[in-house]
């Protein structure tokens, strides 16, 4: 008898972990997905918000201009993009997995100037994930 309920103490233990502790590491790890922080940014016109996931250096490419930047002077560039391009609309295209060590978010930008394809390239770096691309075509 004693036997039977150590097994379902047990089963219970494991039963009581399960559904108190994998909703928050489920909240944990979409904490840390920047997919709708990035659209709020962008619908917002903030440069700032948006270059908070930038790494140190960035490759940025905004319409026919691109390089390598550091995290500084890719957030004066869109601001300078935002200037003559006013969001009216973002949504999210594709995301690939956030298994690897990195992973992409496509959107599209509906602008005042016109419609952009928006290309994000993340890397995790000490438990972060960093922009390290930024394409906008």
């Amino acid at each position: 008898m004693e036997r039977a309920l150590r097994g379902i103490s047990y089963k219970f233990f494991i039963s009581f972990m399960a559904i108190a502790v994998l909703p928050l590491l489920s909240f944990a790890y979409w904490q840390n997905d920047p997919s709708n922080e990035l659209m709020d940014a962008f619908k917002n016109n903030n440069a700032k918000g948006i270059s908070a996931y930038f790494g140190q250096n960035v490759s940025l490419s905004i319409k026919n201009d691109s390089g390598h930047y550091s995290k500084f002077q890719a957030e004066l560039m869109l601001s300078d993009f935002f200037r003559s391009n006013k969001t009216q609309d973002i949504k999210k295209v594709q995301q690939t997995n956030r298994n690897n060590s990195s992973f992409y978010i496509v959107y599209q930008l509906k602008a005042s100037s016109g419609t952009y394809r928006l290309f994000f390239k993340f890397n995790h770096i000490d438990g972060e994930s960093q922009i390290t691309e930024l394409r906008i075509e």
